[in-house]
């Protein structure tokens, strides 16, 4: 081959890209923030004005110098584009707000006194920015609207959006209306909104039949919070609710009203207990528990709300708990027996080392359980682990294959009893998976010679220990 020849070959196959066609790099466009998508105009002249017909608008403010340029910017992209698929707008406090003109900020909250050019304020602009992707049949929007100074007040077009496939909404007003019909909705997320009533939020869930997603959080800084959150669905796959808040805002009457039968996973934080009716949960969901019981375990009528939110999830199949929870139902096991959980095959779980002794009660309550992860936390080098029984748990004996102990083991008494408990005592375990700290040679010797001396109920059962640090380096007991 010539010279020449190979020279345009090279040329050929390094600019390969800027042959394909106008659609194929829009989509690519499609798939990167507008800035990044502007940025490739001064690649070519084949480049120039590709970006414009990317679908897709996706800005923070801190893109720009000011938001006067950040809205010019945003007009000038929607006069010139017919269609728009998806609208992701980022609206944040700092430097380029602080320069917004003083033209629309003369005013204070002493004085009240009333906007003079609405038409350039930065929560009118959104809302019509917002309406104006609607009329062009857009199928995702993504709001952030964390402006010191007002909430924006979302456009009641976007209530009935037939092309809408997710929406994403943190801090705006979802304003109240009449009609709502999302007919294409599959994914909502709902963070730190205002809404006009409880009724509206159960409303607008309702009004979306092919949901799959739906996310729910109300954080601290919160203006407005809800006595009752109503999630009924049918397409509802996975749900995460998470209610974190000032105490005085739990005085008042909080329930979360949950009727999903489809539901694959659902996961609720709570700081302090809301009071859960929780109907029609598939054994298959995976159910994720961070919740601080914020009641008197020493009555038993406190108790009772305990045990109800606990049979309300015992149909489960798979659980992750955290040691806040787990916290709370040691207490518990204290003055009575936890309500049975029969189909859990699967359980993560963090313990405090105050708890590692209530672990033979835990697992009496899941004689099925097949997979058991565990993280300690707190554990003092010197502490002796102490059960709570002496009898061995069902599972045990039967079902349970495979423990993980996730958290690097620093050769604690508590810990090589943990791990003595589990070997000498699992009569079908298959595999037990530890990690060690990455230490003093002769510290880690130490701990598996110990290991290596335990008796092991279960023959078959291979001990894996992973070095911390070393994820790939492994020895096999």
């Amino acid at each position: 081959m010539s010279e020449r020849g190979v020279t345009s070959g090279c040329r050929t196959e390094e600019d390969m890209i800027s042959f394909l066609p106008d659609h194929l790099l829009c989509q690519i466009l499609s798939h990167v923030p507008t800035k990044t998508g502007v940025m490739t105009s001064v690649l070519s002249t084949r480049w120039r004005t590709v970006w414009l017909s990317t679908p897709l608008l996706d800005l923070h403010t801190d893109d720009f110098p000011s938001f006067t340029a950040l809205a010019s910017f945003i007009s000038r992209f929607l006069d010139g584009s017919s269609c728009l698929q998806k609208l992701k707008l980022a609206l944040v406090s700092g430097r380029p707000i602080e320069d917004i003109s003083n033209d629309f900020l003369r005013f204070s909250f002493n004085d009240k006194r009333i906007i003079q050019d609405i038409s350039n304020h930065p929560a009118y602009l959104m809302t019509q920015w917002i309406n104006n992707a609607v009329t062009r049949k857009v199928q995702h929007v993504d709001i952030l609207y964390h402006w010191i100074v007002d909430m924006m007040m979302m456009p009641l077009s976007i209530y009935t959006c037939e092309t809408l496939v997710s929406l994403k909404l943190h801090n705006v007003t979802l304003t109240d209306s009449e009609y709502v019909s999302l007919p294409r909705l599959k994914i909502m997320h709902l963070v730190d909104n205002v809404c006009a009533n409880d009724a509206f939020i159960g409303k607008l869930i309702s009004s979306c039949p092919v949901l799959e997603e739906l996310t729910v959080v109300r954080n601290r800084d919160t203006k407005y919070d809800f006595e009752v959150l109503r999630v009924r669905s049918q397409s509802l796959k996975s749900l995460v609710v998470v209610l974190i808040g000032r105490e005085w805002w739990y005085n008042a009457c909080r329930v979360v009203v949950i009727d999903a039968p489809g539901l694959n996973y659902l996961s609720l934080k709570d700081n302090k207990f809301t009071s859960y009716v929780i109907t029609n949960l598939s054994s298959s969901a995976k159910v994720d528990i961070d919740v601080s019981f914020d009641v008197d375990i020493d009555l038993a009528t406190d108790r009772s709300v305990v045990r109800s939110f606990l049979t309300m999830l015992s149909s489960v199949r798979n659980m992750t708990i955290s040691r806040t929870t787990l916290e709370s139902i040691c207490l518990y096991l204290k003055h009575e027996p936890m309500p049975q959980f029969p189909y859990l095959i699967r359980l993560d779980a963090v313990l405090y080392n105050s708890d590692l002794g209530n672990l033979p009660n835990i697992l009496q309550i899941c004689p099925n359980l097949k997979s058991l992860v565990l993280e300690l936390s707190n554990l003092k080098k010197e502490e002796l682990l102490i059960l709570s029984s002496s009898s061995v748990p069902v599972c045990l004996r039967s079902s349970l294959e495979y423990v993980e102990i996730k958290t690097p083991i620093k050769g604690a008494l508590a810990e090589i009893e943990h791990v003595k408990y589990f070997l000498e005592n699992s009569a079908v375990l298959k595999k037990f998976k530890m990690c060690l700290r990455s230490g003093r040679m002769n510290e880690e010797s130490n701990i598996l010679m110990e290991l290596l001396g335990s008796r092991r109920c279960s023959p078959s059962c291979e001990v894996v220990v992973q070095l911390e640090e070393l994820e790939e380096t492994s020895l096999k007991l």
